[in-house]
């Protein structure tokens, strides 16, 4: 018997030394792909968001842009600084994962390390792991708040208040990232109740819990109150979304799904035969996707965030800047500038620097008009903003206000055809032409970005 258990530890210890040199290696290997590539205009869009902090975002909760204006101060920035993010992020995930598969069978060491091992090779969590849109920061923290919320729903003696409290810590912090995170204290609350009773229930580290989710609450709930709880309508994409044929998803959350279920798939692998051969095909599907990503980033869909990123902005931009230069208006006021998305404005905005004294902390680059909060930049300084004095009407005593840009030109940046272009812009403009068109990458594909001069701007007709 005790030759028979001596033999077992090198065993379980071999094991996880492979799973940690499995995981060491995907790491490394994820950090090389993600540094190799630009921003993409997700990245963009958060690192402008970081330059105008906020209680909340129209696209989401303002956890990730605090933590860029945060690295910002402390000197990191750029792609290759905030790529390393994402993968690192997966390390605390992997090790939730072991934890939960630990706790579904704790007699079962093996379903914890196959478990870590399946979720980093799932392709949701491969693509959440090259980019900083947030997702796997948010994935990873909701999976330690379901383990701190499991632990102290376990916890006994004098380790309970103590367990609530880091609980409750957890869901402070993971509310700035996803909002709802709060519904894991009642469910943890119950799981308690069902499996003790009320004798001994932990009232204190409940209070405990409640006040200090409470505290992180006060930023995200007095931003949403003062605009008129805009973020929680989603009339916005969220940072991290990816579109699935017609429908949008949160990649933050479908990968705190996935690393929630497989430590339950992996434990009824090992007592369902049916189920194991199922597991293993589905498995191995999973991983050759994500293998396929890891090592030929192009095949990632053009829905999906890509590690590629748009190569070829910085050109853009320098034509945009001396095109603005060489071709003012009558009154030798030179363009303000506009682009089609919020992406696109982003990534030029990162390559831009233009001040407009007329609306003072503007982007450099406007996003479109638009009659719906389609985006923060909504919630921004622009340029159909009705702030400076009009003409004094004699009809009215008052005296109207109208756009500071009024009767100026605008260089518009987009990748529609003359044909496609929206009403905001045309029926805004006493005139539209093409000026140039130049080719970038985007993810990898060939993309041709147009540049029209608008001339006389007047507003858009209602």
């Amino acid at each position: 018997m005790k030759g028979k258990n001596s033999k077992a530890y090198p065993v379980g210890g071999s094991r996880t030394a492979m799973l940690i040199g499995a995981v060491a290696a995907l790491t490394a290997l994820r950090i090389s792909v993600a540094t190799d590539g630009a921003f993409n205009e997700n990245e963009a869009f958060l690192s402008l968001c970081a330059a105008h902090p906020a209680g909340a975002y129209i696209e989401g909760a303002a956890g990730v842009p605090l933590l860029l204006a945060l690295l910002k101060t402390l000197g990191i920035s750029g792609v290759v600084a905030l790529r390393w993010i994402s993968p690192l992020a997966l390390l605390p995930l992997s090790w939730a994962v072991w934890w939960i598969g630990r706790r579904v069978a704790p007699h079962r060491h093996a379903v914890a390390l196959w478990a870590v091992l399946g979720v980093n090779l799932l392709p949701p969590v491969t693509l959440a792991s090259l980019v900083m849109n947030g997702a796997m920061i948010m994935a990873t923290l909701l999976l330690l708040s379901v383990v701190a919320g499991w632990h102290a729903a376990l916890a006994r003696g004098s380790a309970t208040i103590g367990a609530w409290a880091l609980f409750g810590v957890t869901l402070a912090v993971s509310t700035l990232f996803w909002q709802p995170v709060g519904w894991l204290l009642p469910v943890a609350a119950a799981f308690r109740f069902l499996n003790e009773g009320g004798k001994g229930f932990p009232w204190k580290g409940l209070v405990a819990a409640c006040g200090l989710l409470l505290i992180g609450w006060i930023a995200p709930l007095g931003w949403n109150a003062r605009h008129d709880w805009v973020g929680w309508s989603s009339v916005a994409a969220g940072f991290d979304a990816i579109t699935i044929g017609s429908r949008s998803l949160s990649l933050g959350l479908l990968v705190a799904l996935c690393g929630v279920i497989t430590p339950f798939l992996v434990r009824l692998a090992y007592v369902a035969r049916g189920w194991a051969v199922a597991v293993i095909l589905v498995g191995g599907m999973m991983a050759l996707g994500s293998g396929l990503m890891l090592l030929v980033p192009s095949v990632i869909p053009s829905a999906f965030p890509s590690p590629i990123g748009v190569q070829g902005i910085g050109g853009i931009a320098e034509e945009v800047l001396s095109l603005r230069k060489a071709r003012p208006d009558a009154k030798g006021e030179r363009s303000f500038l506009i682009a089609s998305t919020p992406g696109l404005a982003a990534l030029l905005g990162s390559e831009i620097r233009v001040d407009y004294p007329e609306r003072p902390g503007a982007p450099p680059v406007f996003a479109a008009e638009s009659p719906s909060l389609s985006s923060s930049y909504a919630l921004w300084p622009s340029y159909p903003d009705a702030v400076a004095a009009g003409v004094v009407d004699t009809l009215y005593t008052e005296e109207k206000s109208a756009s500071p840009f009024l009767g100026r030109n605008a260089l518009y940046i987009t990748t529609e055809t003359k044909e496609e272009l929206p009403q905001t812009i045309t029926g805004a403009f006493g005139a539209v032409g093409l000026l140039k068109e130049l080719p970038i990458t985007w993810n990898g594909r060939p993309v041709t970005i147009l540049i029209y001069q608008c001339e006389d701007y007047r507003t858009l007709s209602l």
